[in-house]
């Protein structure tokens, strides 16, 4: 199913350029060696105890994992401003932020679209598709991004790959920050993260962390709202038992929004050129949208080296909302020809994640190796309202030309009451298991398979929702230390991915099916504190779902299923390169094709480039600065091609310690104000924020 949204109506269905972005293990301990006193300018790889688990639920070193993985730390996030986690993906190598709309965003990688966002390793099942609002940072300590399919850890093998969130948990002594920010556009934003220790010893704490984020926008008359909030409880309540509490709700409030975007060509297929606030908006339009979750967790340690955890989560998400959209290609010389399309729309999902697991290390053939085995089950319901305008309506009209609207060009529109358009139940249950064999002191093998059974039942639109899949998916890597300090790896995994869309003959479409290989090599300095990545990779997928239009009888967007084959190399660099000095730099080119040379997916950059350096010459001032880079882009339409010339952004990043505690820091983003749609993902597009200034003040007790 797809959400009525008559831009989604266009051909679209996304893809990206591969990332990486692999953060040494040891890095966050070797960046603190003569950093100073500085908090939140240095770089470091990441900030929990244990290893990221994100590629093979093992407890592998980023330099031991057989797939590409990319650690995202709080310092960069804090450092750069990243607020929201569009902006904080946007800097990972080869990771596309599809921002189509003001409040609808795609996540894609290695040509195909991220499906299911994660958070804490457990995957929350998508039935939607985009992600709708503005997620917040403040929750997460780090954000694990992992290129190729990954079946193991979210149960879905999708070839784009997976991001995985890792909640903010309590310490285990007490501390905390809070910042207060002001920037472009009268944007305000405040945010606390506390952590108390709640006895002496330290096995019981609590972690509260909040934000609120309100301001305007360059776009004509667009304002939101973002509150965020999150508390959990963590301890022990005896030694070989812990348990972990946690609620977190964010809401975002959005007014004059877009609903699709700009026309980009006009009828004689020149391109339309608007100033880069243009938008098509109108002053009653709204979207609202509300995220909670609470989770229990409890942990049991059984015998030395083994654990058995066991996490319920409940996850809900609305939204409400009344939108105008504007289809239509505008005459080159008096830009008339666009007409409005009304529509408002509410839904609500919600659903509850089981999963326990068993991880620990046994001894064979005179060796120690890893074991992790588990199931995992959830349950979701959608359910989702539209409320229609008659065509009798001005709403549904023709509009003057663009730009010079005020957003009282058309009045808000005599909705009739709500129907059902989708009610459904979306279940999913799998079993895994994961081993890694230590082989010799150098080579370790590494296998795993991953058994999923995805069902559902109800109607979406008029048609039959049920569906039911099953598939064994299998996982094999290996990793080779050719000499100290230099890793060589292989790996391949099955890939099935469920699919919610429906096909032209108003049945499933049914899952998207192929494989995806990876070789390369990882190199680190002997003090851990540079790591160097090489990866060559390929993917294969059939009856991957793309849109073939609108369906008139049933008002739903109609799929088939394509053969896509994605193809490329990255290169990374990540780690200190001299006192002081700090880099995360990525390369990354691919192909994408139908596997008969024809090339698809054109609008995928093909080539993408992102430098981040940090410098901290003295003990309290910082320097920063991230260089994003893409090659040119475009998509087909019935007048003409649509292009994106090859683009560069460019920001950069000054903090300076007023005390101990006490931190000023100053940002400027896009500092050479390009001019730049944000995506082609659709045949609508909006542009880019042009330059933009945030001023914090952050202090730490």
């Amino acid at each position: 199913m797809h959400i009525a949204s008559p831009a989604a109506r266009l051909l679209a269905c996304s893809a990206l350029a591969p990332a990486l972005f692999a953060a040494a293990p040891a890095l966050a301990e070797e960046a603190m060696d003569g950093a100073g006193d500085a908090p939140g300018i240095i770089v470091r790889g990441q900030r929990q105890d244990d290893p990221p688990r994100s590629a093979t639920k093992l407890p592998l070193e980023v330099v031991d994992t057989p797939q590409s993985v990319s650690v995202i730390g709080a310092d960069l996030i804090e450092d750069f401003g990243f607020d929201a986690i569009n902006d904080a993906l946007a800097v990972v190598p080869g990771v596309q932020v599809e921002q189509v709309e003001t409040d609808r965003t795609y996540y894609t990688a290695r040509g195909f679209d991220i499906s299911w966002l994660m958070v804490d390793g457990l995957a929350t099942p998508n039935v939607y598709g985009p992600t709708s609002g503005s997620l917040d940072t403040v929750f997460y300590s780090q954000v694990e991004v992992v290129r190729g399919a990954n079946a193991l850890l979210s149960g879905i093998g999708n070839p784009a790959g997976t991001i995985n969130f890792i909640r903010r948990r309590p310490g285990g002594e007490t501390g905390g920050s809070a910042a207060l920010s002001y920037g472009s556009w009268d944007t305000f934003r405040g945010e606390a993260d506390l952590d108390l220790a709640l006895d002496d010893s330290g096995n019981w704490g609590l972690r509260a962390t909040g934000a609120i984020t309100s301001g305007d926008s360059y776009l004509r008359d667009y304002t939101s709202d973002r509150y965020a909030g999150q508390l959990i409880l963590a301890g022990e309540l005896a030694p070989t038992v812990s348990v972990a509490l946690g609620y977190s709700h964010e809401q975002n409030n959005a007014d004059n929004v877009l609903w699709g975007a700009l026309p980009l060509i006009a009828t004689d297929g020149s391109p339309t050129d608007y100033p880069v606030g243009t938008s098509t908006t109108q002053d009653w339009t709204f979207w609202d949208t509300t995220n909670t979750s609470g989770f229990a967790e409890v942990a049991l340690a059984l015998a030395e080296d083994w654990t058995l955890k066991t996490v319920l989560t409940r996850q809900d998400t609305s939204s409400d909302s009344e939108l105008f959209y504007v289809y239509g290609t505008p005459d080159p010389v008096t830009g008339l020809g666009l007409f409005g399309y009304p529509g408002a729309y509410n839904y609500d999902t919600g659903g509850w994640i089981w999963d326990s697991e068993l991880t620990g290390k046994f001894t064979a053939f005179g060796r120690e190796h890893d074991l992790s085995v588990g199931v995992q089950y959830s349950d979701t319901d959608f359910h989702y309202l539209g409320r229609s305008v008659p065509f009798t309506d001005p709403a549904w009209g023709a509009l003057p030309a663009l730009p010079d609207w005020t957003g009282q060009e058309v009045g808000r529109p005599a909705y009739d009451p709500p129907m059902e358009q989708a009610d459904f139940d979306f279940l999913m249950w799998r079993a895994y298991a994961a081993t890694r064999l230590e082989l010799t002191d150098r080579l370790s093998l590494i296998g795993g398979a991953n058994f999923i059974d995805v069902s559902s039942d109800g109607t979406s639109f008029g048609v039959d929702f049920g569906r039911k899949e099953s598939a064994l998916s299998p996982f094999a890597g290996v990793t080779f230390e050719a000499f100290d300090g230099l890793n060589l790896y292989a790996s391949y995994s099955d890939i099935f991915l469920p699919q919610h869309e429906t096909g032209t003959d108003l049945t499933p479409l049914g899952a998207a099916k192929g494989e995806s290989m990876e070789v390369g090599l990882k190199a680190q300095t002997p003090d851990g504190a540079l790591l160097g990545t090489v990866a060559l990779f390929r993917a294969e997928q059939s009856n991957l779902a793309e849109s073939v239009g609108l369906d008139p009888a049933t008002g739903q967007t109609l799929y088939t299923g394509i053969d896509v084959f994605s193809e490329g190399v990255e290169a990374e660099i990540t780690g200190r390169i001299a006192e002081g000095l700090f880099v995360q730099a990525g390369l990354t080119h691919l192909s994408l094709d139908d596997g008969a040379g024809t090339e698809v997916r054109s609008y995928v950059p093909r080539t993408t480039a992102d430098v981040a350096l940090r410098w901290q010459p003295t003990e309290r001032l910082s320097l920063g600065a991230v260089l994003a880079w893409q090659d040119d882009v475009h998509v087909d339409t019935a007048y003409g091609r649509i292009e994106q010339d090859a683009y560069a952004t460019l920001q950069l990043q000054a903090g300076y310690q007023l005390t101990d505690n006490l931190e000023l820091q100053a940002n400027i983003a896009n500092v050479t104000d390009e001019k730049y749609v944000a995506s082609l993902y659709w045949e609508q597009a909006y542009y880019a924020k042009p330059r933009n200034y945030t001023l914090t003040l952050r202090g730490n007790f």
